[in-house]
């Protein structure tokens, strides 16, 4: 995720809608499941619309013979 220069990233995995006191973005987030993100870019104490984007998790494992 970026955002402009300077800008803070926050971010939730709950479905929520982020405010400035969600987490923070610093690094990956890890996901284990289909997981919907919500981010938003924060500059100057003004926040930007939100983002949401869906991460599915893909079936697959198991041994291939």
């Amino acid at each position: 995720m970026s955002g402009p220069t300077g800008a803070e990233i926050r971010y939730t995995t709950d479905g929520s809608t982020p405010t400035s006191s969600s987490s923070l973005y610093s690094s990956a987030i890890t996901l284990s499941a289909t997981t919907t993100v919500k981010a938003i870019a924060i500059k100057d104490g003004v926040s930007s619309e939100v983002t949401t984007k869906v991460f599915t998790k893909s079936g697959g494992g198991g041994d291939a013979d």
